[in-house]
């Protein structure tokens, strides 16, 4: 079970949380699952949103385009290095009121997408450089439904397997011989919404469902970026500050009691990251590695073995 979980997540890929009064009134024997679902939302936003909004807002440009007529496509593949996934799926829920210790499985939680930056404006030119240039970004990603063999979980699309994003970058200073390229950027990047559901404990006492329903992870940039070009080597720096924002409505059922409630998280982190990219002429390879951290997220009803709010690496 708990490697068809990880699975589930990669496919997926000063705070404030509320469990809803649904779970605290709910018979025993659900009140347990429902807040197991609430804390599960709470633990993995932080990874799915750090696996969404990575580092630089497109790999690779060191600073806007130069007007109207170019454009550049970056295909990323992100990945939280140090994630960690609850066992919630693999041991039954307390049915007499006491509280579940979780322990976790360090897993690599994954994040693909497509970028697309297109040039607006060239900017006012000083000669050497030039400043000011706009860029609009636009984002992609797409997440399957996914039906897992004999229906012990599943994740289903509400409105369509694709969600596009949005941002804008501003060109600061123009790379020129002497100079880095510096720019400042905002992004929106976000998960489709899905009904993400699976099961517990096997067919035992403690046995039972839940779901997350209308489950939505949102997340926003913004970015301050300096790149500089070495013949074909570019380095990167960035620092920036992320924001994510998750919701679910949750129902669980556990030996015939049925308990509902909601999620609602929200997280402001700091990101900073380095990289290097190298120029094969007809497209560019690029690498980052950055941490996020800072931020926090509201005391689960549950433990767990490894904060929900600690500090993330990715690459």
């Amino acid at each position: 079970m708990k490697g068809r979980f990880v699975i589930l997540v990669g496919l997926i890929s000063a705070t404030a949380a509320t469990a809803g009064a649904q779970c605290a009134s709910a018979p025993i024997a659900a009140r347990q699952a429902c807040y197991a679902s609430v804390d599960l939302v709470n633990y993995m936003t932080p990874q799915l949103a750090t696996a969404i909004a990575g580092g630089s807002p497109t790999l690779a440009q060191s600073s806007a385009l130069g007007g109207l007529g170019r454009f550049a496509l970056t295909v990323r593949g992100t990945g939280v290095l140090d994630g960690a996934f609850p066992n919630i799926g693999d041991v039954p829920f307390r049915v007499d009121g006491a509280k579940q210790s979780y322990t976790t499985k360090d897993q690599i939680v994954p994040g693909v997408g497509v970028d697309a930056s297109i040039g607006l404006w060239n900017g006012l030119n000083l000669g050497a450089t030039h400043v000011g240039g706009v860029d609009a970004i636009v984002s992609a990603l797409y997440v399957p439904d996914v039906q897992g063999n004999g229906g012990d979980f599943s994740i289903k699309a509400k409105d369509g397997n694709l969600k596009f994003g949005y941002g804008v970058r501003v060109g600061l200073l123009d790379e020129s011989v002497i100079t880095p390229g510096v720019y400042a950027s905002y992004l929106q990047r976000d998960l489709p919404t899905v009904t993400l559901s699976g099961s517990s404990g096997g067919t035992g006492v403690g046995s039972g469902t839940f779901a997350l329903n209308d489950f939505a992870v949102k997340t926003t940039a913004m970015r301050l970026v300096a790149q500089k070009s070495l013949l074909i080597l570019g380095l990167t720096a960035g620092i920036g500050q992320d924001t994510y924002k998750s919701s679910a409505n949750i129902t669980a059922n556990v030996s015939g009691a049925s308990a509902s409630g909601a999620a609602d998280m929200s997280m402001t982190r700091t990101n900073m990251f380095v990289g290097a990219s190298f120029n094969l002429f007809i497209l560019k390879v690029a690498a980052e590695y950055g941490q996020v951290s800072g931020g926090s997220v509201a005391a689960p009803y549950n433990t767990f073995d490894k904060s929900p709010d600690a500090s993330h690496k990715y690459g």
